[in-house]
């Protein structure tokens, strides 16, 4: 059945980083996002330091098989129209969906890696001299 989505009033801050904002009906939403993010107390580089180095951008992400499960659903729907009287966000960030209205599939995925490389208790002015220490790397996935 196919419904008229209404939103009277809406305000978001920010949508950022392939987030989608729909209203009104959708056959398929995906959002994707990979994300490696490096932070360092002072400029050293390493070469080869893209996406593909690391496995959480290569892994296979399991998809839920939907033949696996008895889901009895039943709906009721009364009425044509999804009213909305306000929708207030502040923020939807990295492959985050705000979905007013009825759609069959969405397909979202964020991968992030964010690195953070500190220098190790030298204070930073003085490793700017000297490329012969490694930074210590505090790393999470």
């Amino acid at each position: 059945m196919k419904r008229t989505s209404i939103v009277q009033f809406f305000h978001g801050e920010a949508i950022l980083f392939s987030s989608v904002l729909q209203i009104g009906d959708s056959q398929k939403i995906t959002s994707r996002a990979r994300v490696l993010a490096v932070q360092r107390q002072y400029e050293l580089f390493f070469g080869n330091e893209g996406e593909s180095i690391f496995p959480v951008f290569t892994k296979t992400i399991p998809k839920l098989q939907s033949g696996r499960r008895n889901i009895s659903l039943q709906t009721l729907q009364q009425s044509p129209v999804i009213s909305v009287r306000s929708i207030r966000i502040l923020a939807v960030s990295t492959a985050g969906v705000v979905h007013i209205g009825s759609t069959s599939t969405v397909d979202a995925e964020a991968r992030i890696k964010h690195i953070r490389q500190l220098a190790p208790n030298a204070s930073a002015s003085s490793m700017r001299n000297t490329q012969t220490t490694s930074p210590i790397a505090r790393d999470g996935e």
